[in-house]
């Protein structure tokens, strides 16, 4: 019998935002706010974005199934770095990098999650391309809510 390993979840996405670090820190600290910018999170309870916290979340994207998050924040440096541990459906680290650029910041977003539930692991052998697709849609649209938070924070 042919083994498959299951391939894990690897993002490294960067984005600009014409925003200082220290605005676009400011408008991801509010993490209370998230379920009101983000309505593909079905449960949300977090600690904040501050070392030591977790964030408990459920998530439901493209596809008919939801998955459940527990992000353990391990480090912080305002306005730069977030770094975590992520359990749950899918496992590993996970971190949000800020930096300064000309006309605003650059966020850089990165993971590598590996499935934990067998049915997700069945799944990710069978349909990878179809799960990174979902992934990718739920990204994309969590990254254009930000962007509108952002714009309505800077002219409010």
């Amino acid at each position: 019998m042919i083994s498959r390993r299951v391939a894990p979840f690897e993002f490294d996405r960067s984005w600009h935002f014409p925003v200082t670090r220290e605005a676009f820190w400011s408008t991801i600290s509010e993490t209370d706010e998230y379920p009101v910018w983000w309505g593909w999170l079905r449960s949300f309870d977090s600690g904040g974005l501050v070392a030591g916290s977790t964030t408990d979340f459920v998530v439901q994207g493209a596809l008919p199934y939801k998955l459940h998050f527990v992000v353990a924040i391990e480090r912080v440096v305002d306005n730069e770095l977030v770094e975590t541990a992520v359990s749950g459906h899918l496992e590993g680290p996970a971190a949000l990098e800020l930096e300064a650029a000309d006309d605003g910041c650059r966020a850089r977003l990165r993971w590598r999650l590996d499935p934990r539930e067998a049915f997700l692991r069945r799944l990710a052998i069978m349909s990878h391309p179809l799960l990174a697709w979902s992934h990718d849609q739920v990204v994309a649209m969590g990254v254009a809510q930000f962007r509108r938070r952002l714009s309505r924070t800077r002219a409010g």
